[in-house]
């Protein structure tokens, strides 16, 4: 217990003191507004493969209009918590006349994931302390020091007691408001969810013949100018980037393989470029990646096996004020992904040199092809192709008395543009009749 305890101390230590090391993945970082409160979420860095099991970022807080005391953070209560009852969850709250930041630390046991219920973990949650009846207050992930810088998340991860610092990457400010007793958005159309929209509108069906591409997303204002009285006038800078050719998306996916990799042409004035995937279960399109690099213009994302996926991209480019303006989306682009390996070959003799050959289903196939060599590691020659993808079983095989025959099976689909896509062969068995 007492060595849990002093690791404990130690990574509470090295986050307050020791100096961070960069790091290229970006994390990202949600806040969701209602009822006075703003409930903070982290997702944990992209390229971060170890359990991170203590962290720090920071908060802050503007009041646009009217008075608020000062802000309190709650933590969430997680499984993570329960799972290190003397972890340190430590907050620091500075600022007066309705300016704040908040200092947001959480440690624990190393071996332990703060990220343990997926990617995304919700942290707490800030409680705004209006003491107006009418108030406007602004709440954005922040930087170190001051709040005109990057927003930034520091961790630590179980490979060691260094301290990584990534960027948080596509976080957006939330406002929330009260005007005479009524909580909602304002009279300027700032948004009681994140500005960073995740779900952009309604778009048409594109699986349906003669679909169209969705409308465009209704971005949020503008944030308000430093004295509140409203919304700074876009630039014609930021019009015309609006208006210029919208980027031309590829999409490539490999044999045996569920990874896609995107592909697109750099937008002149861009930096950075988003990527949404369309949901057809609800119609809608979800952001799967923001990428802050202009100079980046390739992507890979493993996706489940067998499946078609239908995307596009779009550019932005940030302004003095930190905003963002976003250029037209690509037009739609498809891919599919090949299907998982095989399942297990089982080959069964039959009378009058017959063979049945059965093998585990795989899901999301559309058929089979069954291969058969007279060496195990030589030239295979295709036997039959099943164009059933429930159908794990076939009786017809034959083959000389006397003679050993390797076989072997794999799944296949068949994409929007006609082509198959072959998942990886089952494992070799052989049969001698």
């Amino acid at each position: 217990m007492k060595t849990w305890i002093r690791m404990i101390a130690v990574s509470f230590f090295v986050l307050f003191l020791l100096p961070p090391i960069a790091v290229f993945a970006a994390a990202g970082g949600e806040l969701t507004a209602g009822n006075g409160t703003v409930t903070v979420a982290l997702q944990k860095p992209s390229e971060e493969a170890e359990e991170i099991h203590a962290l720090r970022f920071w908060l802050s807080v503007s009041v646009l209009e009217g008075e608020i005391a000062q802000p309190e953070f709650q933590f969430a209560d997680t499984n993570w918590e329960v799972q290190n009852p003397q972890g340190v969850r430590n907050v620091k709250v500075s600022g007066q006349n309705g300016q704040y930041t908040v200092d947001v630390i959480v440690s624990g046991n190393q071996g332990q994931d703060i990220f343990a219920e997926g990617k995304e973990a919700v942290i707490g949650s800030l409680k705004l302390n209006p003491s107006s009846q009418s108030w406007r207050v602004q709440a954005a992930f922040t930087g170190v020091l001051a709040a005109d810088q990057e927003p930034v998340l520091r961790y630590i991860s179980n490979s060691g007691y260094s301290v990584q610092t990534t960027q948080l990457s596509g976080v957006r400010p939330v406002v929330i408001s009260q005007f005479s007793g009524s909580s909602g958005s304002d009279a300027s159309g700032y948004p009681v969810t994140p500005g960073y929209p995740v779900t952009p509108g309604n778009p048409a069906d594109p699986s349906q013949p003669g679909g169209t591409d969705p409308v465009v997303p209704n971005e949020p204002d503008q944030p308000a100018k430093p004295d509140g009285s409203g919304s700074e006038t876009p630039s014609d800078d930021a019009a015309a980037f609006k208006k210029q050719a919208a980027p031309k998306l590829s999409l490539s996916a490999k044999h045996k393989s569920r990874k896609v990799t995107y592909k697109w042409n750099p937008v002149e004035g861009a930096d950075g470029y988003q990527i949404y995937r369309y949901e057809e279960d609800t119609k809608r399109y979800t952001r799967i990646k923001t990428i802050a690099n202009a100079a980046k213009t390739e992507y890979a994302k493993a996706m489940e096996y067998a499946t078609a996926y239908t995307f596009r991209v779009r550019a932005f480019r940030t302004e003095k004020d930190g905003t963002r303006t976003y250029g037209t989306f690509s037009r739609l682009a498809r891919v599919t992904t090949a299907p998982a390996k095989t399942g297990k070959l089982t080959l069964k003799k039959g009378k009058s040199q017959k063979l049945s050959a059965s093998w585990g289903l795989v899901e999301g196939a559309d058929g089979y092809q069954i291969y058969r060599s007279t060496k195990k590691n030589g030239a295979y020659t295709r036997m039959k192709t099943i164009s059933n993808g429930e159908k794990g079983k076939y009786s017809k095989l034959t083959q000389k008395t006397g003679k050993t025959y390797y076989y072997k099976v794999r799944a296949y689909v068949t994409g929007s543009d006609g082509k198959r896509l072959y998942g990886a062969f089952s494992t070799i068995r052989s049969c001698k009749l």
